[in-house]
Order: structure tokens, then sequence, then C-alpha cells
């Protein structure tokens, strides 16, 4: 009897693992070009943004970690960086011609060229300059920092940009959002020994600086769809969770002849200053046909399903998010 049982233990076995290796292993999606560019374009069209989380440094020698804040406004940066075992604070401010730097022993030191201010003053070998645009997943200028190699993987997005001797990796993405395209969660970027990982809990783009001249150019009806296709409209709390992760609480907004929050706040629908709300693109007070129309009614109901699950989402951890809409 154990034979018998042992024979037909055997036999699943050879069955089971025969179906496992001539199951086909499942290639990775091509990448489509058209598109990576295009994701590539709205990145780089970017100009003023914030972010915030944790870094990492080291030259092979000596390193340190600690939270970083940096603010962008076009080709100005501001970048604070505050390590809380030793207590120490830094601020890095400048632009492509000076930089100053404050927090470090003798005083603040100024410098036209931010990376020999660093290096001379840390020992760190940070590419300031061309961060500025890799930690937003494009490259950098080629005329400042010469050609660029970059390898898009799944979802058309970066996953290694080599340039200026530096190999820079991605390792996960914010999904695209309202007004903002996919940006980077994880980064590391190295060269020789000098190291750089940056983690992103959250990124801010400014309303209206991403190239607010070619958003005037198109069609409401297209922009809204647009805007739309980067939305999950099927699942518009999964959206809000993933924003809420990242620090964002801010209502989703339709504008017509006002910009209202639908099923927001007291009423159902929440009249929300402009810098604390996240306004649909493309959704203005004119209609210009009858797509339009059903693309803003998507609008509505995306924005109306969004609101209420983060009403409830506020209500559920009022001390966490502060007052909650019916506050």
């Amino acid at each position: 009897m154990n034979r018998i049982r042992f024979l037909a233990t055997a036999a699943i076995a050879a069955v089971l693992l025969s179906a496992c290796a001539s199951r086909p292993t499942r290639a990775p999606a091509p990448v489509d070009r058209e598109q990576a560019q295009r994701a590539d374009a709205q990145r780089a069209a970017v100009s003023d943004w914030r972010l915030s989380g944790r870094v990492a440094i080291s030259n092979g020698r000596q390193g340190g970690s600690g939270r970083l804040d940096w603010t962008q406004r076009g080709g100005r940066y501001d970048i604070s960086l505050a390590a809380p075992v030793t207590r120490q604070s830094w601020r890095l401010s400048g632009d492509a011609a000076s930089a100053r730097l404050e927090g470090i022993e003798g005083g603040p030191r100024e410098s036209g060229d931010v990376e020999d201010l660093l290096r001379a003053s840390t020992g760190w070998d940070i590419p300031v300059r061309a961060l500025v645009d890799w930690v937003r997943g494009v490259a950098a200028p080629v005329d400042a920092h010469g050609p660029a190699r970059v390898a898009h993987g799944a979802g058309d997005l970066p996953t290694r940009i080599e340039q200026a001797g530096w190999e820079i990796e991605y390792r996960d993405w914010y999904e695209a959002g309202i007004g903002q395209p996919a940006l980077p969660k994880r980064i590391e970027a190295r060269r020789d020994e000098a190291r750089v990982r940056l983690v992103v809990d959250g990124w801010t783009v400014v309303p209206g600086a991403a190239s607010p001249q070619a958003q005037a150019e198109q069609a409401p009806d297209t922009l809204l769809a647009q805007t739309l296709d980067s939305l999950r409209l099927d699942d518009p709390a999964a959206d809000m969770r993933a924003h809420v992760e990242a620090g964002d609480l801010r209502p989703v907004a339709v504008c017509g002849f006002a910009c209202l929050a639908p099923g927001y706040g007291p009423g159902g629908a929440a009249v929300v200053r402009g810098a604390e709300m996240r306004i649909i693109d493309g959704s203005g007070d004119v209609i210009v046909g009858d797509r339009h129309h059903e693309l803003k009614r998507q609008a509505e109901a995306y924005a109306r399903a969004y609101n209420a699950a983060l009403a409830a989402w506020r209500a559920a951890h009022s001390d966490a998010a502060g007052a909650t809409p019916a506050d």
C-alpha cells in the first residue's frame, strides 16, 4: 500500500512539474516609444515643483542621511537637508550662475559652481544642476552635461539614465494624477564610489506650472479627455488613497462658473481656495460640444466619488488630517 501511495504521489508531482515547466514565461511588455517620449516631455515641462523625502549620500569614505525638502521655481532651487541623529541642518540655494550653502562650520559660503562648493565644503560629489532634471526622470541638457542614454521599461517609464559619467536608476514611480505626470518615487544615482539615494515621500507640482502655453493651445474637450485618461475613473478611491499616502489631502474640483469640490463638505459641494484643491484641467465653464459635456459629466462623477472617499478618510483620521470638511 505504501508503495502504491508513493508511486501515486510521484506521478502527481511529475504532472505538476511538467505543467510548470511547460508554462511559458511572460515576456516584458514592449515599450511604446512615442508614448514614452510624450511622457518624458510632460515631465520635462514641469518647471515649478516641490518634493519631500529621505536622502542618503556617500562617497566611499563617509556618508550621511536625513530629511530632504526641495523647492524648484524654474531655474532656481532651494534645498533643505536635516539630519535627525546629529540635529544638524543645511540649506543650499541658487541657480545656474550662483549657489549659497548655509549651516556649515565657519558660516555661509558662496560660489558660482554649486558642485565645486559642495565638494570643497562637504567632500560630497553631488551633481545638483543635473539632479534638477534627473529627479523628475528626464535627461539633463546635452549642452551642459553631454549626451544621455535613457532606458524605458514598464509603463513606458524610464528605468535608467546614463549621463555625465553617472548612472541613475529609477526603482519606483508615483502614478500620474490631476495636472501631474508620473514622477519618480525611489532613485539611486552613482558614479564610481559616489552614491545618492532618494526616496520621495511626496511631490507637489505648482498649479499652472506644467506647460501652461501648451495647455492654452489645446481645445478644452481635448485637454479634459487627456486629464481623464490619467485618472482611475473606475476606482476614484484608489487615486485618493495614493494621494493621501503621498501627503496630498486636497479635494478634487470641477470648474464651471466657480470651482466646486462635489461630494466634499456640508451640502455635498464645497467651494475651496485654489491652492487647496486639485482642479481637473479642461473642466471650465465653456462647453464646446456634446463630447465635452459627456467628459465633464465623467469628471464630476469622478470628483464626487473621490471627494466622498476623502471626506470619509479625514473623518476617520481627524487627528492626523486636521479638521474634517464638516467642521
